[in-house]
C-alpha cells in the first residue's frame, strides 16, 4: 500500500476513535497535534484537507464512516508494522483525555478484528490491556457486534467536527 494512502487511512482511524463516544474532547485533539508534530505518522499529509473531507463524509454518510473504515481495514493489505501502527493511533486517542468510553472500547476490538497482527505481537508490543478484552475473534460474531455497533454510536453533532482545529498550535 502507498505510504500516503495508509496516512490517510491512520489518520481517519483516528478521527473515527475520537468521534465514537459522541464528543471530541480537546485533549483528544492535542493528542492528535502531538501525533502529528512528534511523529513522522501523517508527514506529507495535509491534515486541514483530510480532516474537511471526513467531516463531510460525516454529513453526507454518517456513522457508515465507521463501517466504511472497518471494510478498507479487512480488504487492505498491510503490513504488521502498519496494523501496529494503527492499534497505536487508537490506544493514544482512547487514553488522551483519562476516560475509556464503552464505545471506544467497543470500536477498539472491531478495529482489532479487523487486522492480522497476531496476539502474541500485540502483548509484546502493549502489554496486557484489560479493554482490548476478547482477543480470540473467532469465537464471537463480529458482524452482529459491527452492525449492533454502528447501529448504536452517536457521532458528534457538526458543529463540534467544524470547530476541530489541528493547526492552532503550530
Amino acid at each position: 500500500m502507498e505510504n500516503l494512502e495508509f496516512k490517510k487511512i491512520l489518520f481517519k482511524t483516528a478521527f473515527c476513535v475520537m468521534a465514537c463516544d459522541g464528543h471530541i474532547d480537546d485533549l483528544e485533539i492535542e493528542e492528535m497535534r502531538k501525533i502529528d508534530t512528534n511523529t513522522s505518522y501523517f508527514k506529507n499529509v495535509d491534515l486541514s484537507d483530510v480532516l474537511s473531507q471526513l467531516i463531510e463524509e460525516v454529513k453526507t454518510k454518517g456513522k457508515i464512516i465507521v463501517l466504511e473504515l472497518f471494510q478498507t481495514l479487512r480488504t487492505t493489505k498491510l503490513t504488521i508494522v502498519q496494523e501496529l501502527l494503527i492499534i497505536e493511533v487508537a490506544f493514544r486517542i482512547i487514553n488522551a483525555d483519562n476516560k475509556v468510553d464503552e464505545n471506544e472500547i467497543k470500536f477498539l476490538n472491531l478495529l482489532r478484528s479487523k487486522l492480522d497482527v497476531e496476539n502474541e505481537t500485540l502483548r509484546d508490543r502493549f502489554g496486557n490491556i484489560p479493554y482490548l478484552s476478547n482477543m480470540n475473534y473467532a469465537k464471537i460474531n463480529l458482524i452482529d457486534s459491527q452492525n449492533n455497533f454502528i447501529e448504536n454510536i452517536k457521532l458528534p453533532d457538526m458543529i463540534s467536527l467544524t470547530n476541530i482545529d489541528l493547526e492552532e498550535t503550530k
